[in-house]
């Protein structure tokens, strides 16, 4: 059974993995500067987890007071000392929707890194396809350019000896510059590319995309399945982050009330006290003023995060669908394309044949090899399509391939 047979059985199953293509996806993933912003946000997060889990939510308030009736010209000697330290304390359950909001936030801030996992490797995937694509559409050409110099070479001698006209001659060379134009267009293409792959990568080889199979659908326990898409695992995070960001606005009725202790001194002559000690207490009062705006801004939040994951889900699912057909599509034309590659390369073959011998004209000839020429650049085009595909449709599933 072929490779392309083999694909077609297996579009609904599941990977094993491609080494040349996992290292360039590892390589370029240590490397990415926002992978690893988000592993700091990760970091942040769990660190304010940590913190949030303490028994008060703000540190020690301390006051002091000094009062002298020296100060206003008096000289009674009435003096006060006053002192207190107090705590901020959590108001019900607020400590607990603190926690699991930082919690939420970093789980949030994984899954964006898990997206940013995938951006890059598709940017690194759709580099590698263009590529391969330009390298063997290269090579292609090269082939067609060699026999068209080994049948300009016959023109030469044959013009020389007057056996065919000039038109022949000029007909094919034209032919052949043009080809190697295109060539050297298209190596520039690939030096332009290999560029952007180093950006990536730090290397400007080209991974191996080709070197893949229909198996890479199988095997490792996958499930392609658009609800593995990392896009929409970070929705989904998205969503919860905003109702622990909204169980913590809740909880958060008015600002925290404060408790501690306090000491007051007085000194005057003839006084009957000196030290007294005591405790304070001191709390702002919820008001709706307060209040209401920041619950309405929280749940717009939510509204916010629930439109996106929606919008999110659709998207994934239609480019999940579009990716399945684009696999599907790409491997019925490689199919089709290699058995007109075969045809229109037996033709050019016999055209060649019936043109050295006079049979037909140089026209002719050259028609049937840019036919062969087109016809096998469709193949190699569906044929990278259809590996690019079967990569990106592991990539969706949230694996490295």
């Amino acid at each position: 059974m072929t490779s392309v047979a083999v694909a077609l059985s297996l579009i609904c199953v599941r990977p094993a993995g491609a080494e040349t293509l996992h290292d360039a996806i590892i390589s370029a993933w240590a490397r990415d500067p926002v992978g690893r912003a988000a592993n700091v946000d990760a970091m942040a997060a769990h660190r304010t987890a940590d913190a949030s889990e303490s028994w008060f939510p703000g540190g020690p308030v301390i006051n002091g007071e000094y009062l002298d009736d020296h100060f206003i010209g008096s000289n009674v000697g009435y003096t006060t000392y006053q002192g207190s330290i107090g705590v901020p304390l959590w108001l019900p359950g607020q400590g607990t929707a603190t926690v699991k909001n930082a919690l939420a936030d970093e789980a949030a801030a994984r899954a964006n890194g898990k997206v940013a996992r995938l951006a890059m490797a598709v940017r690194l995937l759709d580099l590698t396809s263009a590529a391969t694509l330009l390298t063997r559409e290269a090579q292609n050409m090269r082939q067609t350019s060699a026999v068209l110099a080994q049948a300009l070479q016959a023109t030469s001698r044959a013009l020389a000896q007057g056996e065919i006209p000039a038109t022949d001659n000029e007909a094919l060379l034209g032919e052949k510059e043009d080809l190697d134009g295109r060539i050297a267009e298209t190596e520039q293409k690939i030096e332009t590319t290999r560029a952007e792959l180093e950006t990536l990568t730090g290397h400007d080889t080209i991974p191996d995309l080709m070197n893949l199979d229909g198996h890479l659908l199988v095997g490792q326990g996958l499930s392609l399945d658009p609800k593995n898409d990392p896009r929409i695992e970070m929705a989904n995070a998205t969503v919860q982050a905003a109702h622990a960001s909204y169980n913590v606005a809740a909880h958060s009725f008015m600002p925290a009330p404060e408790v501690g202790i306090m000491v007051l001194k007085q000194g005057q002559y003839g006084s009957p006290w000196d030290t007294q000690v005591g405790v304070q207490f001191s709390t702002t009062l919820p008001s709706e003023a307060r209040n209401t705006p920041m619950m309405m801004k929280e749940t717009k939040a939510i509204g916010a995060a629930e439109r996106d994951a929606e919008l999110t889900r659709r998207k994934v699912t239609v480019e999940y669908r579009q990716t399945r057909a684009q696999l599907a599509s790409a491997l019925e034309i490689l199919r089709h394309a290699d058995r007109t590659q075969k045809a229109l390369q037996d033709r050019a073959g016999q055209m060649d044949k019936a043109w050295r011998v006079g049979e037909t004209s140089a026209i002719e000839y050259l028609r049937a090899r840019q036919a062969a020429l087109a016809a096998q650049q469709r193949a190699t085009q569906a044929d990278v399509i259809w590996h690019a595909a079967m990569v990106r449709m592991v990539l969706m599933a949230g694996r490295t391939p």
